[in-house]
């Protein structure tokens, strides 16, 4: 590149205005879609076990391979993942959405996290390079390349099951019914320096997108 012509590339990037109205902490036009909340979901069946204190966050916990939960309803449910990699590590087979009737969607992704993405602080070990493992305990992987947000966020408007797969790489799934207000609190959130608020989440409805988002 000449000089005349390294001159008038930085004109024109000056004329763009502020460079920091690309930076991944301002707000763009990234929506989520805000569905009908009409009927509260709930579970109508299952194997789950109930919350109690000190479990992962959620009203059915669906632990152990074979546990499960349906849901009937119409509104926004919370999935948040824990992969247990110091109780057992290998391939996760995550769970299944089986039995659906009317419309079952992926919406958002949230909770600060990705498993793959490097923690900023750790439940169990040392010398982790992801949410799925740690040098005491080795790793577990998703052997299909999927890699769950700490919070997935669903749309029902109808009934599904919700099955956990566990062989080998351990994991658990707390299920709870959400608001659309919520999430958009959750996506929104700010990354943070410390604990593991480390990207905002990402909307996948009604296209996929960064956040911040709007409604």
């Amino acid at each position: 590149m000449n000089w005349i012509a390294f001159v008038n590339l930085a004109l024109g990037l000056l004329s763009c205005g502020n460079p920091a109205a690309a930076s991944p902490l301002q707000a763009r036009s990234t929506q989520l879609t805000h569905r009908p909340e009409t009927t509260t979901v709930d579970a109508t069946g299952g194997t789950y076990e109930d919350f109690q204190p000190g479990y992962l966050a959620g009203t059915w916990e669906v632990f152990k391979r074979g546990e499960y939960v349906t849901l009937k309803g119409t509104g926004y449910i919370r999935v948040r993942w824990e992969v247990e990699y110091w109780q057992g590590v290998g391939p996760i087979y995550e769970p299944s959405f089986d039995g659906i009737s009317g419309t079952f969607l992926f919406v958002a992704g949230g909770g600060g996290y990705q498993m793959t993405d490097t923690p900023q602080g750790y439940p169990q070990g040392t010398g982790y390079q992801n949410f799925t493992s740690a040098n005491e305990f080795r790793y577990s992987y998703f052997p299909d390349g999927y890699n769950p947000w700490h919070n997935m966020y669903y749309y029902l408007d109808g009934e599904v099951t919700i099955t956990n797969h566990e062989a080998g790489g351990l994991y658990n799934v707390g299920v709870q019914a959400y608001s659309y207000d919520n999430i958009m609190s959750d996506i929104n959130t700010a990354p943070a320096s410390s604990g593991n608020l480390i990207k905002y989440g990402y909307s996948y409805d009604p296209a996929e997108g960064s956040c911040p988002c709007s409604a």
